[in-house]
């Protein structure tokens, strides 16, 4: 009797044991794994037929007319098309959201533009601005006066334009002024129409104004505003410059979220793409899922950056830290520096007052290049570690690979041995911090740098945050 395959209750068990995980733990992102790895399903399932075919044909059993049966191609399908609709919605720029169909379809129909009526109210020197949730592009400005400027535009896509034109007219874009708060709302779900609505708004408000934004899709451009900044959206670009406040951004999806010359703390959540942060004052905060590139430069507090993929911790970065998918390089950070990684490859240059580093399959250079060194305890499961110190540096060293070969430039001070199909380094040159290298499966290499540099001195690293600082604080109104 011919026995079935045991390939396809395999995948199941795998694709049940994902949903129990999610059932445990709601947090466990179920929907990014599987829009990431459901390719590794199909590898599985057809490393396991070649393994019961070659099974069956050494033991001298009939081999199946086809490897996969019917039912099997279905299934093969199901994911395929499963994986690739997980993939494609869990995407911030994918192409349906360019066509546009949400909340309707915005390929039928033709596009009717309106000018908003301008609006110009008197609301104090520091009002608190909120704009309720509405689909659209807003730029907010900050000036010199005491008064909320309105101006703008609507953009209404249905079949019939009299239809456009009864939602104009149901559509008016208020500001309701009460006591300190002021508020905007563009009442997009007034009309019973089928088709959609954007508005567009030019706000000008006063530069010590704090700012509340709620959008469904479009972008937020503000500038010059030393207030609190708090933007939070489904699915939008953030573009920040000259903010004196605090600064929270919590998206759905974003193409890009730009913070520039900000005084206050910066938090990030959500999910997204590309976030760009330079020359903040303040802490910095970034919890969420971005695949994009993760630019960080002239931090002048501490800095947190905890992704799906990688953590990273630092008390400052005059440098700067980027991150993309699959690497991470980063320059000039001022520590206790930690990093916690999965499959990415690391590149330290420039790191001071400590190492901690564990990572899953990443390969790992390290160039400390500042005297006196710190403590660096440094470990990869799977990977190559490369460490360059100051030839005249000294430290205590061990280093060790299961699988794998080391090798030393710092001559006998440091004594090797095998230890099986593996390698250990120990030894001190002077008296010094300890360094601590280990990796389950690669090749370690302790080499002497190009050239000596020197020694960061404390004055120097508390110039650096006092500069940026400075140049935050520059932007607040006199």
């Amino acid at each position: 009797m011919r026995r079935g395959s045991i390939a396809a209750p395999l995948i199941l068990i795998a694709i049940g044991a994902l949903f129990l995980i999610h059932e445990i733990s709601p947090v466990f992102p179920i929907a990014d794994m599987v829009g990431q790895y459901w390719p590794y399903l199909l590898i599985l399932w057809g490393v396991l037929q070649v393994v019961e075919i070659s099974v069956r044909a050494l033991r001298g059993r009939a081999l199946p007319v086809s490897g996969i049966s019917a039912g099997g191609w279905f299934l093969v399908v199901l994911i395929c098309f499963a994986g690739f609709a997980t993939y494609e919605v869990r995407r911030p720029d994918n192409w349906w959201r360019r066509v546009g169909f949400e909340p309707g379809i915005e390929v039928f129909g033709q596009e009717h533009q309106y000018q908003i009526n301008s609006v110009q109210k008197t609301v104090g020197n520091a009002p608190h601005i909120v704009i309720e949730t509405f689909r659209g592009d807003a730029k907010i400005t900050g000036n010199e006066g005491t008064d909320v400027v309105l101006n703008g535009h609507k953009i209404i896509r249905t079949m019939d334009p009299r239809e456009a034109e009864r939602a104009d007219q149901k559509t008016p874009v208020d500001v309701v002024v009460q006591g300190n708060t002021v508020t905007i709302r563009c009442n997009q779900s007034a009309p019973d129409s089928k088709g959609t609505i954007t508005t567009d708004l030019d706000l000008s408000v006063p530069k010590d104004a704090s700012i509340e934004a709620t959008g469904m899709a479009g972008d937020f451009d503000v500038s010059s505003i030393s207030g609190d900044v708090d933007i939070s959206s489904q699915n939008s670009g953030v573009r920040l410059t000259d903010i004196g406040g605090n600064v929270k951004v919590d998206t759905r999806r974003s193409d890009l979220v730009r913070c520039t010359n900000i005084r206050g703390a910066v938090d990030l959540r959500g999910h997204g793409s590309d976030v760009e942060l330079e020359k903040i004052a303040g802490q910095v905060t970034i919890n969420g899922d971005y695949d994009g590139t993760l630019s960080l430069r002239e931090l002048a507090r501490p800095v947190r950056v905890q992704d799906i993929r990688t953590e990273i911790d630092a008390e400052q970065v005059p440098g700067e830290i980027r991150l993309d998918r699959g690497s991470l390089n980063a320059q000039n950070l001022i520590g206790p520096v930690k990093v916690n990684a999965h499959a990415t490859d690391i590149t330290l240059d420039g790191f001071n007052n400590g190492l901690e580093l564990t990572a899953d399959k990443s390969d790992i250079e390290l160039r400390p290049a500042r005297l006196p060194l710190a403590k660096m305890m440094v470990h990869t499961r799977s990977g190559n570690i490369e460490v360059a110190l100051p030839e005249t540096a000294t430290f205590a060293l061990t280093a060790s690979t299961d699988h794998g070969e080391i090798e030393n430039e710092f001559g006998e001070a440091l004594k090797q041995h095998a230890q099986g199909p593996g390698a250990r380094l120990e030894g001190a040159i002077g008296t010094g911090p300890e360094l601590t290298l280990t990796t389950d499966r690669g090749s370690i290499t302790v080499r002497k740098s190009s050239g000596e540099e020197p020694e960061a001195k404390e004055s120097d690293v508390a110039n650096r945050g006092e500069q940026v600082r400075l140049e935050a604080i520059s932007i607040r109104p006199r």
